[in-house]
């Protein structure tokens, strides 16, 4: 089979990081947009409008903070499983 003739995977198409981002841009503005529409039962900081996407955010950031971290600890050598 030629390569003409074979159909690519959509992921193969160079278009296809800039259409993701698009689409999850569009989603958390939505959201954000739709949270100004809930009525919130929690008082204080977690009442605030956009908290849970910042929240969200922060915890997201600090899990990859700590995976850096752990992968200092328990990093292997490149030879580990040639031995």
């Amino acid at each position: 089979m030629s390569d003409q003739t074979q159909k690519s995977h959509w992921l193969d198409d160079p278009a296809t990081p800039k259409r993701l981002w698009t689409v999850l841009i569009v989603i958390l503005v939505i959201l954000l947009v739709a949270e100004l529409f809930v009525t919130h039962s929690h008082g204080g900081l977690m009442g605030a409008t956009g908290f849970h996407a910042v929240y969200g955010l922060v915890i997201g950031l600090l899990s990859i903070v700590a995976s850096k971290g752990w992968k200092k600890i328990f990093k292997r050598k490149d030879t580990y499983y040639d031995e």
